[in-house]
């Protein structure tokens, strides 16, 4: 059978989880089996978002109802395409569901592009499926790693590329909020490698703790001290997405904002409040790593561009165990995680559900 994960797109608290008869692979087609997947609250941002940047039509559901995309890997196990073989085994976007049927085209040692119809005006940066192979950069032993900080650590390395690449917007500090969401931490981590600019990390009371430990940032502050803030040339890269923490600090720089970046939606039940496009300072506008990657790759060539960003990859990997422990969960698991993840999950954890 088929299990699909559900969420009401007017109210991500509402699930099911519906079965059907599993799918069958038609000419052209391949079906693969889900291993696992990780629950971040990267994927609550791609609920909140689902409407504005089509994160909902990446997996067609039911009227009223989602499929929140996850990062994972899968065994195919049924194929009616060349190239691609039952066993083999990919990582890539998926639904929160055991099985999904592509239409792999342009394929290649390193994977391919699901080309099905509902996908083809969607950024192709989420239409790849790698191989899972030590040539194709997954080290074995690290599937839980790849699944759970590839994409988080990615977006985390694109803002610190797409930074570099602007001179820091003549920024001299750089505040992220969220502090110890895994993607703001990696952008911190990045950002120390060469530090060109002061990293303040904005943070809730009860995770100052876990944030001072990570040694990541030269200064601390929860949300209530946004008004200490220095008044310097500053760039906000919001984790957030809580409108009130937003228009207090566009207000209290003023013209000393000068970029506000939008990322992620941890406090994605924070979104009322004034309008962006009307505060002080530069306004915000929301990061899209995609079309990061495009214009890299078309500077450097696709080849370069992933050897940095394996490398940084992995030196990112040496260090998170430090300050985060991976929690595998099973899918009948799947409601209990993903509502810890909806609520606010522990910073020094991180969630992957395994399918048998």
């Amino acid at each position: 059978m088929t299990k699909d994960f559900l969420v009401s797109r007017a109210d991500l608290r509402d699930t099911q989880l519906v079965e059907s008869d599993s799918l069958l692979a038609e000419p052209g087609e391949a079906v693969l089996r889900v291993e696992r997947f990780a629950l971040t609250a990267n994927n609550i941002t791609y609920g909140v978002a689902g409407d504005l940047i089509g994160y909902w039509q990446f997996f067609p559901a039911p009227e009223g109802w989602g499929r929140i995309p996850v990062w994972g890997t899968a065994t195919v196990t049924s194929s009616v395409t060349d190239h691609i073989n039952e066993g083999d085994r990919f990582y890539g976007y998926f639904p929160k569901s055991n099985e999904l049927k592509v239409a792999p085209d342009k394929v290649s040692p390193r994977g391919f592009v699901d080309s099905v119809t509902h996908r083809s005006a969607l950024p192709p940066a989420y239409n790849q499926y790698s191989r899972l192979s030590a040539d194709n950069g997954f080290m074995p032993g690290f599937d839980n790693h790849q699944i759970l900080y590839r994409p988080l650590f990615m977006t985390s390395f694109l803002l610190d590329d797409y930074f570099r690449d602007n001179n820091l917007f003549g920024a001299e500090q750089i505040i992220l909020g969220s502090a110890s969401s895994k993607t703001a931490f990696g952008m911190a981590f990045m950002l120390k490698q060469s530090p060109q600019v002061k990293v303040i990390g904005l943070t809730s009371p009860g995770n100052v703790g876990f944030v001072e430990e990570l040694g990541l940032y030269d200064e601390i502050l929860t949300y209530d001290q946004v008004e200490s803030v220095s008044q310097v040339p500053s760039a906000y890269v919001d984790m957030a997405g809580n409108r009130d923490v937003l228009s207090r600090l566009h207000h209290h720089l003023q013209d000393n904002m000068v970029n506000s970046c939008g990322v992620g939606v941890t406090h994605w039940e924070a979104r009322e409040g004034e309008a962006p496009d009307t505060l002080p300072g530069a306004k915000p506008d929301r990061f899209f790593a995609p079309s990061q990657i495009i214009k890299r790759n078309k500077e450097v060539g696709p080849v370069v561009f992933q050897a940095k960003i394996a490398e940084a990859t992995q030196a990112f990997y040496n260090q998170v165990d430090s300050w985060v422990n991976i929690e595998e969960n099973s899918f009948s698991d799947v409601q209990q995680v993903y509502n810890t993840v909806l609520n606010g999950p522990a910073p020094d954890k991180g969630y992957v559900l395994t399918l048998d």
